[in-house]
């Protein structure tokens, strides 16, 4: 069964995960900053997370978590890779049982690479770069295949006049690309800034997140030109995991004049509000819904075990919330499948 094509949005007044707790995660010692995005290896019980502090105009990494050590106040992540900045990444469980990494580069030039890894153990060992122009504002990325992925640009250029066509005069010229033996194509344009993408071959699905269009674009993989189906959401939605029951976990941006404020640590930017929905054929529903002065500008949110798991772009550490619909994955093929839908 596909997604509705009308959501019910519900709003309880207390949200279903109200226990939660801040976890400062830390790596060598120093506290890790704006954790970004993360994806899970559930077989294993750890996490990959992609983060660097944005504001502060650090590098960070990429870093390894045990969630098993998610109960106590402060965990210790292994490093995996430092001195990157990194934004979406992608894990998937390859035929012999290896984990193989993709992950997002931006560079202090205005470029970006995507670069692919194998995870063996504790141990990232770099596999090759995809370059290009294409790769200049890319967002987040996914395995499609052993060979092929799709990554998500924001905007349509390179240069401060794409933002500005589309932050300010309201254009949509982002789009999903293809890389297929290490060259990248446009493969879905006209989208008010592509986020989050979550494929889906064995349904015949992509799901994109329109961060400026509050809605997630759902094509067919196998005719993507074809007009998508269209699922409103409330707030901009950032990056997307999935679970085994199907449905998605969305991170959502409520206010975008408020987060680009808190973004740029701009006056009146304190926080930014931090939401979360999980989406079914039943309907979607709200998860968390704070105002961001406990954990600010969610953008990613994974549930293991019990735990709603999130992610900010600016806070420290994580938030983990107790009593979450357990099994949602950060990777577009996981080890065991979601069910069908």
């Amino acid at each position: 069964m596909t997604f509705l094509l009308i959501i019910l949005l519900t709003h309880p007044a207390h949200p279903v995960h109200a226990a939660c707790r801040t976890v400062s995660v830390t790596a060598n010692g120093a506290p890790i900053t704006g954790i970004e995005d993360m994806a899970l290896d559930a077989a294993r019980g750890q996490a990959v997370l992609s983060a660097y502090d944005r504001r502060a105009g650090t590098t960070g990494g990429l870093y390894l978590l045990d969630l098993e050590t998610l109960d106590a106040p402060t965990v210790a992540a292994i490093p995996l890779a430092t001195g990157l900045r990194p934004a979406g990444i992608d894990l998937s469980a390859e035929p012999d049982g290896s984990r193989s990494l993709l992950a997002i580069s931006r560079h202090e030039d205005g470029s970006a690479t995507v670069e692919r890894y194998r995870l063996d153990g504790a141990t990232l060992i770099h596999q090759g770069t995809t370059a290009g122009p294409l790769l200049c504002r890319a967002n987040d990325v996914a395995f499609l295949d052993w060979e092929r992925f799709l990554f998500t640009s924001s905007h349509g250029g390179c240069g401060w006049g794409a933002v500005i066509e589309d932050n300010v005069l309201g254009g949509r010229h982002g789009f999903v690309g293809l890389v297929d033996d290490d060259k990248a194509r446009v493969l879905i344009g006209g989208i008010g800034f592509a986020n989050g993408l979550f494929p889906d071959p064995s349904h015949d699905r992509l799901t994109v997140a329109a961060t400026r269009e509050d809605a997630l674009l759902v094509y067919r993989l196998s005719d993507p030109q074809a007009p998508p189906r269209r699922i409103a959401v409330p707030g901009g939605p950032d990056n997307l995991t999935a679970d085994p029951d199907g449905r998605l976990l969305v991170a959502l941006h409520p206010s975008p004049f408020q987060l680009a404020l808190h973004r740029y640590g701009w006056p009146g930017g304190a926080a930014a509000p931090t939401r979360v929905a999980a989406l079914g054929p039943a309907g979607t529903e709200i998860l968390l819904d704070e105002d961001g002065r406990r954990f600010p500008a969610a953008t990613v949110a994974l549930s293991w075990n019990g735990w709603l798991i999130v992610g900010s772009v600016t806070a420290p550490g994580l938030l983990v919330c107790d009593a979450a619909a357990s099994g949602a994955t950060g990777s577009s093929a996981p080890a065991e499948p979601p069910a069908t839908r």
